[in-house]
């Protein structure tokens, strides 16, 4: 097969971007690029402040908006909901025209137009979505253009309207819309148990990172076996992450104990955050710093004596403890929602109690008493970090592409397991 014309659509993608789910589409399209695929992506037109340029990579078109005002979710009156999905649709249509792809692939598309799939759809291109967030349960409750025709009533006038309107008012059944690469198991039961589609051809592949960008040796990088008794939070600002519970964990530790937070997301919670720690004396031992590009963050990486993933929701992922553990750095965490598919305790990680002070200090003050223990958990992390490597991601998608364009030739490819087998043998 040669190379194909792919077009990635998303809600966003690096460099502005939030999450690591952006991170890896980015990771995957660069590397489908390099393979000799001409990669375009349509995304929102998202721009924060102090990004680099695209790196011109692949094609980007940021021309689609977004059901968001700031960091606030917006829901207009039906009129501005036209005007977005007109303006989104043209959008659409015309990287349709200029790229002409072989196939689309999905990403994020929480509060974004879900009518683009519809139109995907009817024009016969072969849908990939790579799912790593809950959009698929929670996505037609941010689009309100969708909304607005839920049920058997409203999709009936939807579809009268729909010549007059010029846009779709409804969905396809999303499940048997394509081919569905879910990024953990924990992923797909959710999707299953809260959407309303099945998803009877779907994938395991887990994300990844680049483990030529987070590597142990370089800048910032800790003497073996050396303790200092340097924390670090790299992620969202969000009630949710837990970052509460590593200030809370700190006033129990010893004042030598410090916590570096590299976030990014909701600046109330990084005040709220600040207001906390002077509250409970620590404010001269917690830098509420800003977000780093991906070298400098594996550089603070290598500097931190632990890295603390400290989330209390179901996060469908968790690329964070990966990161850390690609840099050598000992991993602390709760290991909820998909996290728990790789983090093993006592082999790659320690695992505390989500939303525990008092459990998160004690893992703390066991690996500031264990030299051997956070060998152990070293040795551990890099072959797990191995393991995880965005190649295999990319090799994955790639089998997909083969799958929908060419199925008398292309088997789908199978999922790729983070089991308890996997764990015996990468963590001997």
């Amino acid at each position: 097969m040669g190379g194909l014309r792919v077009l990635f659509l998303g809600l966003q993608y690096p460099p502005h971007h939030t999450g690591g789910y952006e991170l890896a589409s980015a990771d995957v399209a660069v590397r489908l690029s390099r393979r000799g695929h001409t990669v375009g992506v349509l995304t929102s037109d998202l721009c924060l402040a102090d990004r680099p340029p695209d790196s011109g990579e692949v094609v980007v078109w940021r021309d689609l908006r977004r059901y968001f005002r700031g960091d606030e979710l917006y829901q207009p009156w039906i009129g501005t909901c036209w005007r977005i999905e007109r303006a989104n649709q043209a959008g659409l249509r015309r990287a349709l025209e200029v790229h002409r792809p072989d196939v689309v692939v999905v990403w994020h598309m929480g509060a974004l137009s879900l009518g683009l799939l519809t139109t995907v759809h009817e024009s016969a291109i072969p849908l990939l979505y790579v799912i790593a967030d809950d959009w698929l349960c929670y996505g037609t409750s941010l689009d309100p253009w969708a909304r607005r025709f839920n049920g058997p009533r409203r999709a009936r006038l939807g579809r009268l309207a729909r010549p007059a309107l010029g846009v779709p008012t409804t969905l396809p059944d999303l499940g048997r819309s394509g081919a569905f690469c879910f990024t953990s198991e924990d992923n797909r039961a959710r999707a299953e148990r809260s959407s309303p589609w099945r998803y009877d051809r779907s994938t395991i592949a887990y994300l990844g990172v680049d483990t030529t960008v987070f590597v142990p040796t370089g800048p910032g990088a800790r003497e073996a076996g050396a303790w200092r008794g340097r924390l670090l939070y790299a992620g969202r600002y969000d009630r949710r992450k837990g970052i509460e519970t590593v200030v809370r964990a700190l006033a129990d530790l010893d004042a030598d104990i410090t916590l570096e937070v590299r976030g990014t997301g909701d600046l109330g919670e990084r005040d709220r955050l600040a207001a906390l720690a002077a509250e409970l004396g620590v404010a001269g031992r917690v830098e509420l710093a800003p977000p780093l590009p991906a070298a400098q963050l594996a550089a603070r990486y290598r500097a931190a004596d632990v890295v603390v993933f400290p989330s209390e929701w179901d996060e469908p992922f968790g690329l964070v403890p990966i990161e850390a553990m690609a840099c050598g750095t000992p991993v602390i965490a709760t290991g909820v929602g998909g996290s728990g598919e790789f983090l093993l305790d006592g082999a790659n990680c320690l695992r505390f109690r989500p939303g525990d002070p008092a459990s998160l200090a004690q893992a703390v003050r066991r690996l500031d008493g264990d030299s051997p223990l956070r060998a152990k958990l070293v040795s551990g992390g890099a072959r797990t970090a191995a393991w995880f490597d965005v190649d295999h991601l990319a090799d994955h998608v790639d089998g997909w592409l083969g799958a929908l364009v060419e199925p008398s030739q292309h088997a789908d490819p199978p999922s790729r397991h983070f089991t308890a087998s996997v764990i015996g043998s990468v963590l001997q």
